[in-house]
């Protein structure tokens, strides 16, 4: 009586097995849903509590190079005219700033247009070309601050009649751009240092840190006027370059820890 019942238990837990290998087999999923369950019961690790701080730093650095772009514009009828008018000018400049001992590789020609001068008539309902203006802006760079003045004053008493712009420079930004930097993330740390004591704990290590591009904010001085239009000619040009100013911005992540 016993043998009989347990030959049949024993088929029957076989055929069972079978079923369920052939099953999982047929459809082809079977082992990719057990994964993924099991998958989906692993806890996932908690964030790693962090402090996010932007900073900047910057660095003030007196400049050592000018830059002075001087030029003069001229009319006439034709095109042609004013440019011949234009080119005489424009000789005698390049001839007096170089009399101030300016290397001809630290003069170059900036702009040159020849625009017509335009008009809209009412009468005949067109637009009327009435003459040509010519354009031509020279940069001039220099190692000797000082000189500044003294070529913007040699432009205008040649026949100069435009001075666009004086840029203050700085030639070697090496060193002010890495103070600035070491500013940036000193300040960064300290941020982060205290904010990590306010909240009951401390910070752990740097996980990561983004430099932004470095700025530059170098005086400029733009004339208003030309030098021939003032009341007395014979003053030179006051120039003074202060300061320029290196800077560059952060952003740190820090580990959080209680």
């Amino acid at each position: 009586m016993i043998a009989p019942v347990s030959r049949y238990s024993t088929r029957s837990f076989a055929g069972t097995a079978a079923f369920v290998v052939a099953a999982l087999g047929a459809t082809g999923v079977g082992a990719t849903a057990f994964a993924a369950t099991a998958s989906a019961q692993t806890p996932t690790p908690p964030p790693i509590p962090q402090i996010i701080v932007s900073a900047r730093g910057e660095v003030q650095v007196a400049p050592d190079r000018a830059r002075v772009q001087v030029g003069v514009e001229t009319q006439a009828k034709t095109a042609l005219l004013a440019s011949q008018e234009n080119n005489r000018k424009q000789a005698a400049i390049l001839t007096a700033v170089r009399a101030l001992g300016i290397p001809a590789a630290q003069i170059q020609t900036l702009n040159y247009s020849v625009m017509p001068i335009q008009r809209y008539d009412e009468k005949t309902q067109r637009t009327l070309i009435d003459g040509y203006r010519v354009s031509n802006i020279v940069q001039v760079e220099t190692d000797k601050i000082e000189q500044a003045g003294p070529i913007i004053d040699a432009g205008l008493t040649s026949g100069a009649n435009r001075v666009a712009g004086l840029d203050f420079l700085v030639k070697d930004r090496t060193k002010a751009q890495e103070l600035a930097l070491t500013k940036a993330v000193e300040q960064a740390r300290r941020q982060a240092e205290v904010a990590a004591k306010a909240a009951g704990g401390q910070v752990v290590e740097l996980l990561e840190l983004t430099i932004n591009d470095f700025e530059r904010q170098e005086p400029r001085m733009v004339m208003a006027m030309a030098k021939m239009e003032m009341a007395d000619a014979s003053t030179p040009t006051p120039v003074s370059e202060g300061m320029s100013t290196i800077a560059v911005s952060i952003t740190t992540r820090w580990r959080f820890s209680r």
